[in-house]
This record gives structure tokens, C-alpha cells and sequence, in this order.
């Protein structure tokens, strides 16, 4: 195993610096009677529904898991279109393509690589019934301004905000313009759990019945007379809440997102105002968000030998999403592979994610500025 001297995520040093906070909550999770109320993540969803400002919240398996059930409970199914973008995980089209439906992937802005809220109109049809965009990289998309095109043709936004808990835009908390949004707490996320977890939040009453119905075997709350409400199937859900010791790991990183955030915002900064060189295209973001900034992702010349001399000097930069969906090998018999999205396939080419964790240093972002510079000096 490679031991990067900057890596992309130290997720375990948050849990070392917590170890006794988060020993503390595991205890009745481990050692006392099993709760078959779901009280760890009745606790969880409280605290989460007031942080992003939703009436709702739904602890699951994963961001995908949540990804695919906020899709069926906005009623996506076979013969539905959904639009989104091809610059993101698999899981994006993946959750489309799991409720039957049909991904249509849209091109992106080249300033902040997320949906171009301009294009969008032109790929609705008949058949669309949601729009899935991506806060990509911890940069929210501008789902107020596509919130205004989705209610015109009565379309919902599903948001994949799997990357931007604790970004904000226009004052308010990713998710909070779409009809419903999905958070990760993933190990590497910018909150991460130690392993698998996610989180849906809504307003719409609707959506959140569904989303209890199909997180739990499609089991109503509502019992038949003479049978308890664990008998009473009322269409064929999916077991999928999330697991009762992440949720309690969670609650106790939960207070500490706004601090950790800032400290992303804080390295973004030096990157931005460090990295000073003409070839190497900074992210231009809409002034009325702020970024929980997952990766500072630059577009940079000669880009495949930048990415292996940062490695080699045991810097972790990333590639992200690249190739783009529509060129990967399993949607090549798909009608996704004829897709025209030049901003997105330019951007592929370019791409290179520096390290973001609240652990880096000051000498370690430094570090990082300065090997940048010297290998595209080198490499151009």
C-alpha cells in the first residue's frame, strides 16, 4: 500500500481525535438491547433534518441507496427520462437505470463544471419526470434557477449532493432548492462515517412517505386489525436503512462539520491565491455559493504527466469521474455513448483534483502548490 506523505482523506484522524466521544455513543448501540424503534437513526435524522433546513430526513444504506430510492419515490420508473450529467459517479446514471428509466445526460459550465442550467430545457420531453444535477466536487450546482424551470414543466429535481454537505448557495444549505437531495457520509466524504451511510431530506410529504415506505421492505406504519405493522407489505420495498453504529459515528462528527468546512474553504485559499500560473485554469464559482470544496480541482496542461509526477512525489491527486459516463465500457451498446457533450469531454482531459482534508497543514498545501508548478513547468 502506498503511504502518501499528502493524501487525499485522513478520515481516521478525526476518529482518533474523538475516540472517546465516539466510544461513548457506540456503547448502548453495542451493549444494550437491540432497538427495534430505530432510535439511533430517528436521533441522527432530527439533527440532520434542522442542519439542512428540511421538515425530513432518511438515514440509508449509502448515497447511492439514497440516490435510487429518492428517484422511485419521486415515482421514476420504466419509460421515464431523467436528465443529468455525465461527470460523475456511475452511481448517478446507475440509480436512474435501476428504476427502469433512461438517463439523458446534459453538457456542463466549463467555469465550475457543474449543469448547465441552459441547456437543460432542450433536452425535455414528453418523458422527462426529474432532473438529477450534481454539486460536483462540493461546488453547489444552481438549483435555485433550475428549481424555476423544473415547476414550469412539472418536473422534480432529485439533487446528488453526495459531495457538498455543509456547502451553501444563496444563503442556504445545499439541497435545500431541489425536491429532494441526497448526502454520503462515505469514508472520504467531507463527512465521512467509517464506512458506508447516507442521508435523504425533502419538504414534500410525499416523497417522504414513500421514501419510509421503500427504505423499510414496503412496510406500512399503518397495521390491518388483528396484525402487528410488521405483516403489512404494502408494495415490495428494499432494506436499506443505514447501519445503527455509522449513524452513531455520525452524530458525533455532525457538530464538528461547520469548523471542518471552514477549513477546506481556508486551504481552497491558499490554493487559489498560491497556484499562480497562466496554464492552470482555476474553477470560477457563482458568487452566491459557498463550496465545501470535496477536491480543489484544477484544469492543467499535459495533464497525464502532472497526475503521475504529483504521485510519484506521493501527493494523491485524483482523477475524477474521468472518463466521463458516456465513455465508459458498459454503456458502450447504450444510446448514452452518442451523446455530444463537448464542455464535459474537455474538461476530462484536463482535470486534476489536489488534496483537500481539514488535517492538511499549512507546509503540506505548500507542498502541494509548489510540486504543481514545477511539474507543469516540467511537463510543458
Amino acid at each position: 500500500m502506498h503511504k502518501w506523505s499528502v493524501p487525499r482523506s485522513r478520515a481516521y484522524q478525526s476518529h482518533v481525535e474523538l475516540r472517546d466521544e465516539i466510544l461513548k455513543a457506540l456503547e448502548p448501540v453495542l451493549f444494550e438491547p437491540h432497538q427495534f424503534d430505530n432510535a439511533p437513526l430517528r436521533a441522527l435524522e432530527g439533527e440532520f433534518a434542522q442542519l439542512v433546513q428540511r421538515r425530513h430526513a432518511f438515514a440509508v444504506h449509502s448515497g447511492t441507496a439514497g440516490l435510487f430510492l429518492a428517484l422511485r419515490a419521486c415515482g421514476v420508473g420504466p419509460g421515464d427520462e431523467v436528465i443529468t450529467v455525465a461527470n460523475s459517479d456511475l452511481s448517478t446514471t446507475a440509480a436512474i437505470s435501476h428504476c427502469g428509466a433512461t438517463p439523458v445526460l446534459c453538457d456542463v459550465l466549463a467555469s465550475d463544471h457543474t449543469l448547465d442550467v441552459d441547456a437543460v430545457a432542450a433536452h425535455i420531453t414528453p418523458r422527462t419526470v426529474a432532473i438529477l444535477p450534481v454539486d460536483l466536487y462540493g461546488y453547489p450546482a444552481d438549483v435555485k434557477r433550475l428549481r424555476v424551470l423544473a415547476d414550469t414543466h412539472g418536473i422534480k429535481i432529485v439533487e446528488d449532493a453526495t459531495l457538498a454537505l455543509g456547502a451553501s448557495d444563496h444563503g442556504k444549505p445545499a439541497g435545500f432548492f431541489s425536491h429532494v437531495a441526497i448526502y454520503s457520509f462515505g469514508s472520504q466524504k467531507p463527512l465521512g462515517s467509517a464506512g458506508n451511510g447516507g442521508i435523504i431530506a425533502t419538504d414534500d410529504d410525499a416523497i417522504a412517505a414513500n421514501v419510509q415506505l421503500l427504505r423499510s421492505y414496503g412496510r406500512s406504519r399503518d397495521s390491518l386489525p388483528g396484525q402487528s405493522m410488521f405483516g403489512v407489505h404494502v408494495v415490495e420495498g428494499y432494506n436499506l436503512p443505514m447501519d445503527f453504529l455509522q449513524a452513531a459515528i455520525v452524530r458525533v462528527k455532525l457538530p464538528y462539520l461547520a469548523e471542518w468546512t471552514d477549513r477546506r474553504r481556508a486551504i481552497a485559499h491558499r490554493y487559489a491565491t498560491g497556484i499562480q500560473d497562466p496554464r492552470i485554469i482555476h474553477p470560477e464559482l457563482r458568487s452566491t455559493a459557498q463550496p465545501t470544496y470535496y477536491s480543489y480541482v484544477v484544469r492543467v496542461p499535459a495533464r497525464d504527466a502532472v497526475y503521475s509526477a504529483l504521485r510519484d512525489q506521493g501527493i494523491e491527486v485524483g482523477l475524477h469521474y474521468v472518463p466521463p459516463v458516456h465513455y465508459q465500457p458498459v454503456y458502450q451498446h447504450h444510446a448514452l455513448a452518442a451523446s455530444s457533450l463537448p464542455v464535459t469531454e474537455q474538461l476530462a482531459e484536463g482535470l486534476l483534483g489536489l488534496p483537500i482534508d481539514p488535517s492538511l497543514t499549512t507546509e503540506e498545501v505548500d507542498f502541494v502548490i509548489n510540486a504543481l508548478l514545477r511539474a507543469v513547468s516540467d511537463s510543458t
